[in-house]
């Protein structure tokens, strides 16, 4: 018996690209569960070609370009359901036309959004609800963006279910059950992400110059951004040069080196959806600093797993580092504590089977509502409807 034949419209770059992003992490590891033994997987790589982003009118030029490629996918092959991943801004519009385009043509499509959800206003809000109203699912990565789904864009509750990030690597969970927590003199902090402001990078750093003279620590920036020359401007002129280094992008073996040799993660953003660096962190028994933002308080809670803190809060977060640069017994306790909820919460496998019972239920509702009244009816059926 044949497998279902699914399209994937996500982040699958060449092996040999420097291009790197939770959603390129997430595609490249459901590919290695047994979700390819369920369904035969055509994929549509939508990876930008460089970090940072190339301009506007690239990306449109692409953004076309691949639109074409999935038309003509979703005309020759008719696959049995499209699965789209959608970063912030402009990418959920351009997965939700895609999403439209599935419906039009009877294909069930289903949505996996990512970032954050809190801060969408407005016009871009109301363009967002547009956009994913078009898909038969929205899987949400918590409760933040299912509670959005039912109420502002009217999704029923069973198509708007929670699928986590399962960012929590084998290794990295190997890593953490046999984490030693270790007295050090020099405590090793981490941060992992895109070098800008709304990273909170700058408070980050105001934070260590503030603790410098009273704590031992050292501190590795991994990631580039906009903000990285001025972020080198401010240790210069702050003495930080022994205690702050900048790493650049890490390929994934190398961020895991970083990760289990380190003592804590700290990500001090303004906004998130669920932050792989904050799994990743946890599945290696680092305990967290990280800001009470986006689907991060729906899964973390403070003094368990991790520290949590108001974005833009330099206050907050320089008592929070002090606390676990100073206090060896609460790094074990969060590390242990995060270790255990990544194993259960965001494990690969676990989420690879919650991803194929929804891929097959919304196959399962369109071939009856096909049967019942036509392969166009699904395009005047709304989300949340009864189908």
């Amino acid at each position: 018996m044949s497998k279902p034949h699914i399209l994937i419209v996500g982040a699958f770059p060449p092996s040999h690209s420097t291009v790197v992003g939770g959603i390129v992490t997430c595609c490249r590891l459901l590919l290695e569960t047994n979700f390819p033994e369920r369904f035969d997987i055509t994929p549509i790589d939508t990876t930008q070609i460089s970090n940072p982003p190339p301009g506007l009118m690239v990306r449109a030029w692409l953004a076309f370009w691949r639109f074409q490629r999935y038309l003509w996918h979703l005309r020759r092959q008719r696959p049995s359901a499209v699965l789209l991943f959608a970063a912030s801004g402009l990418s959920i519009v351009e997965k939700g036309i895609m999403a439209w385009c599935a419906r039009l043509v009877g294909v069930p499509a289903l949505i996996f959004p990512r970032g954050d959800v809190e801060h969408r206003q407005g016009l871009t809000r109301l363009v967002h609800h547009w956009a994913l109203r078009g898909a038969d699912k929205v899987l949400c990565q918590g409760p933040t963006w299912q509670r959005f789904a039912v109420s502002e864009v009217g999704f029923a509750l069973p198509d708007a279910p929670v699928l986590p990030n399962w960012t929590a690597r084998p290794v990295l969970l190997a890593a953490g059950r046999t984490r030693r927590y270790e007295v050090s003199e020099v405590v090793r902090l981490v941060f992992i992400g895109w070098l800008e402001r709304t990273k909170g990078v700058l408070e980050l750093l105001t934070a260590c110059a503030r603790l410098k003279d009273l704590c031992a620590f050292e501190l590795t920036l991994v990631g580039r951004g906009q903000l990285e020359p001025e972020a080198r401007d401010f240790v210069s002129s702050h003495g930080l040069q022994d205690r702050v280094h900048f790493a650049g992008w890490l390929k994934d073996d190398e961020v895991d080196s970083i990760l289990e040799t380190s003592d804590a993660l700290v990500l001090p953003s303004w906004a998130e959806g669920m932050p792989n660096a904050v799994i990743e962190a946890m599945a290696a028994g680092l305990p967290v600093v990280v800001t009470a933002v986006g689907n991060i308080p729906d899964f973390v809670t403070n003094n368990a797993e991790a520290l949590l803190i108001h974005p833009r809060d330099v206050e907050a977060l320089t008592e929070a580092l002090q606390r676990v640069l100073t206090d060896p017994a609460l790094r074990e306790r969060m590390g242990r504590a995060g270790h255990s909820l990544a194993a259960t919460v965001f494990s690969p496998e676990s989420a690879s089977d919650e991803l194929a019972h929804e891929v097959e239920d919304s196959m399962a509702k369109a071939r009856r509502l096909r049967e019942a009244h036509g392969a166009m009816s699904r395009f005047f059926v709304r989300p949340g409807a009864d189908r």
